[in-house]
């Protein structure tokens, strides 16, 4: 009796929030892929940044080695 009360009570409470429970582990899968994208995105973005900024510590230093060849240096 009490299994009869126990499928009966999953079938008619958690019955109509399993499509709801199936579209939200949906929408965590997808949340899931954006955020990893994100990350791979964010890590690009990253060594980019790393390169452009070695980029500009070698052009500062061609600037400051022009510099000290037109005004004679410090």
């Amino acid at each position: 009796m009490a299994g009869m009360v126990s499928l009966l009570f999953k079938y008619i409470v958690f019955g109509p929030f399993q499509d709801d429970i199936k579209d939200l582990n949906k929408n965590f899968k997808t949340l899931n892929d954006n955020l990893r994208e994100i990350r791979i995105s964010v890590a690009e973005l990253d060594k980019r940044v790393d390169e452009h900024d070695r980029r500009l510590d070698r052009h500062h230093e061609r600037i400051k080695d022009l510099q000290n060849k037109v005004w004679g240096g410090n």
